[in-house]
């Protein structure tokens, strides 16, 4: 599939992506809507409501037949759970690992879940083994209560290169943990771009941060200038001489000038 096909699928509900499987697995398609209603525990117009937009995007024919398209279109799905699934256990994730394959596949263009997963693909080998022994399932159990300043970086989620996020936020957080709960502390700062309509320099801030917790994008309370998002919907790794490094998914949106830029995925790091 080429790029421009790429940017052509959108993204659907595991749910829907199952719809499609189950179809593609009836040799006879009589009854086929009913048939995967009850599989999937659905209410038959579900079904039907969603073949009917796949058959207006020509993904499938009226006889609920795949078209060519259509199925390149499931392949290309089909091919990224599994990659993103592979992704998971290769990071360690071990718990919850339906939940945020669901959150990723839902929520994240196909094009940069690929990117992430070669990324990770070429990762050295000895330290993929090292981060699946060292993985920290509640960082609770090895954190004193109190304050804790950590080194905070905004990369792009396949961890590329540094978001454009990254300029809203001081490069020092905090991790607080006490009886109230566990959180990290980001303050957020304002955000210098360049218009590109007049080249004018323009400023603004973060308006909206969600993060990635059991699979569904969730909102951080954005207060007096801080975000805070709670330990557990992060993952933490121990290695590189016992650097303790913590990871969570977000997507941000900020107002700058007047423009109220889009809806990025980032992923936030930090060190301990």
């Amino acid at each position: 599939m080429d790029r421009k096909e790429e940017y052509k699928i959108e993204n659907l509900t595991m749910l829907q992506i199952q719809y499609l499987i189950e179809l593609n697995k009836l040799e006879k398609k009589k009854g086929a809507v009913r048939m995967i209603a009850a599989k999937c525990g659905v209410n038959h117009s579900q079904v039907s409501r969603f073949f009917k937009k796949c058959i207006e995007e020509e993904e499938l024919t009226e006889s609920l037949d795949f078209t060519e398209n259509g199925k390149r279109k499931l392949d290309w799905r089909c091919k990224m759970i599994r990659d993103v699934r592979d992704y998971l256990e290769r990071s360690g994730i071990t718990e919850g690992t339906e939940e945020v394959l669901k959150g990723m596949i839902e929520n994240i263009d196909y094009i940069q879940l690929e990117k992430l997963v070669k990324s990770d693909r070429r990762m050295n080998p000895e330290t993929k083994m090292q981060k699946r022994e060292d993985v920290i399932t509640d960082i609770r159990d090895i954190l004193e209560y109190g304050n804790h300043e950590v080194a905070v970086t905004i990369l792009q989620h396949d961890g590329a290169k540094r978001s454009m996020a990254d300029r809203g936020f001081e490069p020092v957080a905090l991790i607080r943990y006490n009886k109230r709960g566990a959180y990290l502390e980001l303050t957020i700062r304002e955000m210098d771009a360049v218009s590109r309509v007049n080249g004018e320099d323009m400023s603004g801030y973060l308006a909206t941060l969600k993060y990635l917790h059991q699979g569904i994008f969730r909102y951080a309370d954005i207060k007096n200038g801080k975000v805070r998002i709670p330990l557990d919907a992060c993952y933490y790794q121990n290695f590189d001489n016992g650097v303790l490094r913590g990871s969570v998914m977000i997507t941000v949106t900020c107002s700058v000038g007047n423009v109220h830029m889009p809806e990025s995925t980032a992923r936030v790091m930090f060190k301990l």
